[in-house]
């Protein structure tokens, strides 16, 4: 029995060591799409569920990896920060203000942490919107159920940024959206544009499309937390099991879905054969 008592000892040691390893690496997961709507290659970063973590000081190794990707475009679909842990507000906005030296347009929408910590009845809603305040002085773009038009190698593009409401996030529900949500909120996607949707949950991926995204970007999932290989997915941090849009790009209906499995944790501090990510999206003419 003692022996017993060991070998299982050992191998709690070893897991512990490992995830604590895991949880200090991220990898770049590159991706390649092709449209009529754009006559030159534009190169996305997609930074999701960062959620305070720090790569190296002053999150060095991350920023130096999105340098080194060179984008035209920087997209934020959300939770940046952990909404209680306002003391680690900080490394995420020290980590923005570092991005937006880079020179590249930045767009950042709600995740359900910012959607949370917006509330009247959060106790520290005033950090949080003085958080918002530096992030809106470094030059970062927000769309909270809004669209800016940009043009970039002189492509046009449409970005908009979908607030998901709060009930869509409840835990060991089917996530639930009304059909019309998106439309009543940003009006019809554009046709002539490249149009970019920033929505944090995936789960209605679907309807993303539906409403006429060409490419959409989430997080949230954070990559289904435990992963087999083969199978994807056991269970979502939501506890959905085997969740249908876990990571990775999906087509639909010709559409573009992109699902990155994050960069951060919280609450669970687990990643099994599911590594932080940092995606990089490339758009090529067709």
């Amino acid at each position: 029995m003692d022996v017993l008592i060991g070998i299982i000892g050992v191998i709690v040691l070893l897991y512990i060591i490992w995830q604590h390893q895991e949880l200090k690496k991220f990898q770049i997961m590159s991706y390649e799409m092709s449209t009529e709507k754009v006559n030159d290659n534009i190169k996305i970063v997609v930074i999701a569920d960062l959620h305070s973590f720090s790569y190296g000081e002053g999150n060095a190794r991350l920023l130096h990896a999105v340098s080194d990707a060179n984008p035209d475009l920087i997209l934020i679909p959300g939770d940046l920060i952990v909404t209680s842990i306002t003391a680690k507000y900080d490394i995420s906005l020290q980590f923005i203000k570092q991005l937006c030296g880079l020179g590249v347009p930045i767009f950042y929408s709600n995740g359900n942490h910012e959607s949370r910590a917006q509330l009247s009845e959060f106790e520290y809603r005033h950090i949080y919107r003085q958080y918002r305040r530096y992030l809106n002085q470094y030059g970062v773009i927000s769309l909270n159920n809004g669209s800016c038009e940009i043009t970039l190698k002189g492509v046009p593009i449409r970005v908009s940024g979908l607030e998901l409401p709060l009930y869509s996030y409840d835990k060991g529900k089917k996530p639930y959206l009304e059909e019309d949500f998106i439309k009543n909120q940003l009006g019809s996607a554009s046709n002539d544009r490249l149009q970019i949707l920033l929505a944090h949950h995936p789960a209605f991926a679907e309807q993303y499309t539906q409403w006429g995204a060409d490419i959409t970007v989430c997080g949230h999932n954070h990559g289904g937390l435990v992963c087999v290989p083969g199978i994807g997915s056991i269970i979502s941090p939501q506890f959905v099991p085997f969740p249908k849009y876990d990571a990775g790009e999906f087509t639909i209906d010709g559409r573009k879905v992109y699902i990155s499995r994050g960069l951060g944790t919280h609450t669970f501090h687990i990643r099994i054969c599911n590594r932080a990510e940092l995606m990089v999206i490339t758009i090529k003419p067709k």
